[in-house]
């Protein structure tokens, strides 16, 4: 399993994809240059607070994305038949790949957090303590397990359509429910806003949990039950 892990971190490192997404993460976050340059007297907190929540959208389409071409890219590049006649378990093949995605999205994650301190620094915020800091951390990477575990639908769907071209799609009508979810007020009710309510919130209601966990476990279960039974036809 380690072996397996450790290839599949080898295929996303050695990708230009690899690169092109961490610079993105990183350059992101300048957006809040413009709004809180020359913005005296913000805090950190509010500072945090709202532009923490405007990424967690990005990490939603960010992950999707990362999800859906780790196990589509097998189909495009023609690799999967090379990994349905290895004598591994498919199952484990499927696990690395969602061991090595959580690895690179808590990396991308890390980068885009280090990214918004080191520009709330640069501003000039007031208020500023480690404890605040580590606190918007904790909440802002729980979001983004969250966001890990409900990509998995992107997975299910990379392998059904064999290829991460439907799924890209899926990722733009992702945006546009997004959208009509925060103006209609059912960020509660929709599996890719629901992690963000961790940082608005604090913690989800007993339904968004609900609904957060069907969403992840259908897609997980989809995946793996794709790789183990319909490609072995």
């Amino acid at each position: 399993m380690t072996n397996l892990i450790y290839c599949e971190i080898l295929k996303i490192r050695k990708s230009s994809v690899f690169l092109v997404l961490n610079i993105a993460f990183a350059l992101l976050p300048g957006i809040s240059l413009f709004k809180y340059f020359n913005s005296p007297g913000v805090g950190w907190n509010a500072y945090l607070s709202e532009v923490l929540h405007l990424f967690s959208a990005i990490l939603v389409i960010g992950f999707a994305f990362t999800t859906c071409w780790a196990f589509g890219r097998e189909y495009t590049d023609k690799t999967i038949n090379d990994l349905l006649v290895k004598p591994v378990s498919k199952l484990n093949i499927a696990l690395s790949k969602y061991a090595a995605l959580f690895l690179w999205n808590s990396l991308l994650t890390v980068i885009m957090f280090a990214v918004v301190v080191l520009l709330g620094a640069y501003i000039g915020l007031t208020g500023g303590a480690a404890g605040l800091i580590l606190r918007y951390f904790a909440a802002f990477y729980a979001t983004a397990a969250l966001t890990m575990l409900v990509s998995a639908l992107s997975s299910f769907m990379a392998n059904v359509t064999r290829g991460y071209l439907a799924p890209i799609g899926l990722i733009f009508v992702i945006v546009i429910i997004i959208n009509f979810a925060d103006n209609l007020g059912l960020q509660a009710y929709i599996p890719w806003t629901i992690p963000g309510l961790l940082l608005t919130d604090g913690a989800l209601q007993p339904l968004s949990a609900a609904i957060l966990a069907a969403t992840s476990l259908a897609g997980f279960i989809g995946t793996v039950a794709w790789w183990r039974y319909r490609e072995q036809r």
